[in-house]
């Protein structure tokens, strides 16, 4: 993989999260104000109803029900263009909010290949140490075979295991290459498992702990 990660710059981008979250800021308290003013509306709307029935019902004249009418409309018009601009501002939020969520989810999958790679190139570089001390280890086995029959298993060992472990390796970091694409093609989980604690106790403790067990 290299000491130059493919997805290193990402992590740092995701500058439109502060301003979609003013933004978001922003149009919540818009919409909250004109929330306040459509209830301010209605209120007005119903009292002019109610003026204008009450004038009606005193057989008042034409001018002054026109006036009442009037007023019903003006109101009625002020009730409609608040609602209208209310449903627009919560689909905004609604926008907003997906987009954040989606800027969230993209941070995290890019943090989480990140991770994969960096802990891939230790991986990789473990690897190839190991490979080379078992070469080493072979040639030492190899001549201590020579005088100490007991070497010979050893040297067996270090010349298969160093003879399988490149394969390994290259499938395991092929698997990490696998993982950190599907990560970032939101086919894999954004998060990472936190990683389980080996237990190091000796194992007559674990054992005995086991035992007391009911």
């Amino acid at each position: 993989m290299g000491s130059n990660f493919k997805h290193k710059l990402l992590i740092a981008m995701s500058l439109f999260k502060p301003d979609a979250e003013k933004t978001l800021q922003g149009t919540l308290d818009a919409a909250k104000s004109i929330a306040a003013r459509l209830i301010t509306a209605k209120a007005l709307l119903a009292e002019h109803h109610a003026t204008a029935i009450e004038l009606a019902r005193d057989n008042a004249d034409d001018a002054t029900l026109d006036q009442a009418e009037r007023e019903i409309r003006v109101a009625q018009i002020r009730v409609d263009s608040l609602s209208a601009t209310l449903a627009e501002a919560d689909q905004q939020i609604l926008q907003l909010e997906q987009e954040l969520a989606a800027v969230d989810d993209k941070k995290q999958r890019e943090a989480a290949a990140f991770e994969i790679e960096k802990t891939a190139e230790g991986f990789a570089s473990a690897a190839a140490d190991a490979v080379t001390s078992l070469g080493a280890l072979a040639l030492h086995t190899e001549a201590m075979a020579r005088f100490l029959p007991d070497a010979a298993d050893l040297h067996s060992f270090a010349l298969r295991a160093k003879a399988e472990l490149p394969g390994s390796i290259e499938m395991l970091l092929m698997l990490a290459r696998s993982h950190t694409d599907a990560a970032l093609a939101g086919h894999n989980r954004a998060m990472l498992r936190a990683p389980v604690a080996s237990d190091t106790r000796p194992r007559a403790s674990q054992a005995a702990e086991m035992a007391e067990q009911p």
